[in-house]
């Protein structure tokens, strides 16, 4: 297993997210990066197109040898991890479950909000996850559609994605919640957006830190 890379995927650019954290944790591992830029976004897929990209993407991964591999992408996470685990014999890591741990530690008032793809929202797999942890926590979601294609035009802070930004997270404002979980990759990027419009009494939780502390728990 020395030498050996961990795999990572996603649809784009965020799961370099993830990848920059992991290199701030584990600075001598290995890596293989697949973006799946053709057939992204994710978030307007169905589960079996999903689940299908994602074993694609997996087995061509493990063609490299890889001896872990992150599903760096919460909407593939919420699709496939579950049937991604059953059938590969290497490890496999979502982003999912590190983040909602995280976010159920730091929350104060019990008011957690979620921003994902319209899968990752529609699926559920926040609430299904929190809840089994912690039943008496409140969920407050929204799907922000424009998000990901921001990031990956690199619109981290302009003027327009203040805009649509303010309108996707003015229902979690008006919740009152103290914690926000950035669920998907692509929105680490546009952290300084989210921060400035939540204010500094909600805390960001990023799953791109969470799951590289995972990883290397696991490695």
């Amino acid at each position: 297993m020395k030498g050996q890379p961990v795999g990572f995927l996603d649809s784009g650019l965020g799961g370099l997210s993830v990848v920059k954290e992991v290199k701030k944790l584990l600075p001598r591992e290995n890596i293989e990066y697949f973006a799946d830029n053709l057939r992204q976004p994710y978030g307007e897929k169905n589960q079996d197109e999903l689940v299908d990209y994602t074993f694609q993407i997996i087995s061509f991964l493990i063609k490299k040898k890889i001896k872990i591999c992150v599903i760096a992408c919460n909407t593939a996470t919420a699709a496939s991890l579950k049937k991604a685990r059953e059938y590969f014999s290497i490890p496999i890591i979502g982003v999912i479950q590190p983040a909602v741990q995280d976010a159920i530690k730091k929350t104060l008032n019990k008011k957690i909000g979620v921003i994902a793809t319209e899968f990752t929202i529609k699926n559920g797999a926040y609430p299904k996850e929190i809840k089994k942890v912690a039943p008496e926590i409140n969920i407050f979601s929204n799907f922000c559609p424009e998000f990901v294609s921001m990031v990956e035009a690199g619109k981290f802070t302009a003027s327009k994605t203040y805009e649509v930004a303010r309108e996707y997270l003015k229902p979690l404002k008006d919740a009152q919640i103290d914690t926000l979980i950035l669920g998907c990759t692509h929105y680490s990027f546009l952290k300084k957006v989210i921060s400035d419009i939540m204010g500094p009494g909600v805390i960001l939780v990023d799953p791109s830190v969470s799951t590289s502390l995972t990883l290397k728990e696991v490695l």
